[in-house]
C-alpha cells in the first residue's frame, strides 16, 4: 500500500458524498479523515513490484478518490503533502516476549504486527506497555517478586494473538467485496439492475459482518486467564467464568479482567477516578465496616507493597456491577483477586504475595508459551505473497 498523508481544505469535493471518517473504495484504496477539517490520509493499493519513485503522491490521491471511475482522476486541491511511505499488511506474533534472563522485553510492533483493520495495533501496544511498565516498576522498587516479570508474556501474548487474528477477519470482509467488483468491472457504479443487485449484495455483506466497528469485546473485554499473578476463584466460589466474546463486552470483575467503569452516586466520579494513579494496588471494599480494608491494609504495609484503600459502603449500584464485597485492583486496572461468595476467610498475605509475583499460582493451561497452540486460530488470514509457515518466527535471545 502507498500511503499519502496530506493537507487539503477542499471540503466541497472531499465531502461530495457526505462527511466521513473512512471511505473504503471497491478498488482497495482507502481515505481517512484525520481531523474532519484539513488533514487526510490515502492508502493506495499498488503492486508489490511498483516503483513508487515513479508515482506522484498527488496523482495517487486523485486516482484513489476516482475509485472505479479510473482512468479519469478525481481532482481536489491539495495544500501540502506531509508524508509518503509504503507498507504491507502483516499478521505475525513473536514466539517469545521475554529473554531468558528477563533483561529484554518485546512490546508493540516488535512483538506483534496486525493489519490496521479494526485499529488494534496501537491499542495492543499500549496494553503491552501498561502491563510491563508497572511490573518493571515493582521489580525496580523491590516489592515485585521473581514471578512478576515472567507473567508479562503469559498475559499479553494471548491478547495479541486474539487481536491480530481479528484484524485479519476484518481485512477479509473488505477483500470479499473487492473480489466481487473485480469480477464485474464498473458494475458497482452502474445505474442498472445488475448495479443495484451488486450494491445490495455489498450492503447486506457489511450489515452481516460489521465487527470492525462493533467488536467491543476485543476492545474492552480481554482478560488474563493464564496469568500466574492473578488469583482465580477458590473451590468454594460457585460462580462460573463469564463468556469471553469478540463481539460483546461483558462487564465483570472475574480475576484477570479490566474492572468495569461505573459512575458513583454523585454522577460525576468514576470508579476509575478513585483507583490508584501510580504503582499502588487498590482494594475496593463495599462492606459496611470495611473489614477487608483492615485485614489487607495491615498486610500490605508489613510487606512494603504500595497500597490504596477505597471504602464504598453505600454504592449499591457499583457493588452490583462489581459483583463482590471486595476487589483487589492492580496498577493497570485489572483484577488481581476478588472476594468469594462463601467459604473460609481469605489468606490476605498469600493473596498479596501472589499479586506481586513473590509466589505464583500453578496453572495447568499454558496458553502463552506455545506458538503452535495459537497458530490455527491466529493465522487464519495471510496477506501478500508470504507463506507464514515458511517464516522463521522463533528467535532465541538470552540477554
Amino acid at each position: 500500500m502507498y500511503l499519502i498523508h496530506f493537507k487539503s481544505r477542499d471540503l466541497s469535493r472531499l465531502h461530495s458524498q457526505g462527511q466521513f471518517w473512512h471511505i473504503f473504495m471497491t478498488t482497495g484504496d482507502v481515505i481517512i479523515s484525520q481531523n474532519e477539517k484539513d488533514t487526510w490520509t490515502v492508502h493506495r493499493a499498488i503492486p508489490l513490484d511498483a516503483d513508487i519513485s515513479k508515482i506522484g503522491p498527488r496523482e495517487a490521491v486523485y486516482a484513489a478518490l476516482a475509485g472505479e471511475n479510473q482512468p479519469q482522476p478525481y481532482h481536489i486541491d491539495i495544500d501540502e503533502v506531509l508524508v509518503t511511505s509504503t507498507w504491507r499488511p502483516n499478521i505475525c506474533v513473536a514466539a517469545r516476549y521475554t529473554s531468558d534472563k528477563q533483561r529484554v522485553f518485546l512490546a508493540g510492533d516488535s512483538a506483534h504486527q496486525n493489519i490496521p483493520t479494526g485499529g488494534y495495533g496501537m491499542n495492543t501496544a499500549v496494553g503491552d506497555s501498561f502491563d510491563i511498565g508497572w511490573k518493571l516498576a515493582a521489580a525496580v522498587h523491590g516489592h515485585g517478586g521473581s514471578h512478576l516479570l515472567g507473567s508479562y508474556e503469559r498475559e499479553r501474548r494471548p491478547v495479541a494473538v486474539r487481536n491480530i487474528e481479528r484484524s485479519g477477519v476484518h481485512w477479509g470482509v473488505h477483500s470479499r467485496y473487492k473480489e466481487w467488483c473485480a469480477e464485474q468491472p464498473g458494475v458497482v457504479t452502474e445505474k442498472s439492475d445488475r448495479g443495484d443487485a451488486l450494491r445490495k449484495k455489498i450492503k447486506e455483506w457489511f450489515n452481516a459482518n460489521d465487527g470492525e466497528n462493533r467488536d467491543m469485546g476485543i476492545e474492552m473485554g480481554y482478560r488474563y486467564s493464564s496469568s500466574t499473578v492473578v488469583i482465580p476463584p477458590g473451590p468454594n466460589d460457585p460462580s462460573e467464568e463469564p463468556p469471553y466474546l469478540e463481539r460483546d463486552y461483558v462487564a465483570t470483575t472475574w480475576p484477570g479482567s479490566r474492572v468495569p467503569h461505573v459512575f458513583l452516586q454523585d454522577g460525576i466520579t468514576s470508579t476509575h477516578d478513585v483507583l490508584g494513579k501510580g504503582p499502588e494496588f487498590t482494594l475496593v471494599d463495599f462492606t459496611a465496616d470495611g473489614s477487608y480494608i483492615a485485614d489487607l491494609g495491615h498486610v500490605a504495609e508489613d510487606l512494603k507493597i504500595p497500597f490504596k484503600t477505597v471504602h464504598l459502603p453505600r454504592e449499591d449500584h457499583v457493588r452490583r456491577i462489581w459483583e463482590r464485597d471486595a476487589v483487589l485492583v492492580r496498577p493497570d486496572d485489572h483484577v488481581a483477586w476478588r472476594a468469594s461468595l462463601s467459604g473460609e476467610p481469605p489468606d490476605m498475605r498469600e493473596i498479596l504475595l501472589i499479586a506481586v509475583g513473590r509466589k505464583t499460582v500453578n496453572r495447568t493451561e499454558d496458553s502463552a508459551e506455545s506458538l503452535e497452540s495459537h497458530k490455527p486460530k491466529a493465522f487464519s488470514s495471510t496477506i501478500g505473497n508470504v507463506n507464514m509457515d515458511d517464516v522463521k518466527l522463533r528467535a532465541e535471545f538470552q540477554l
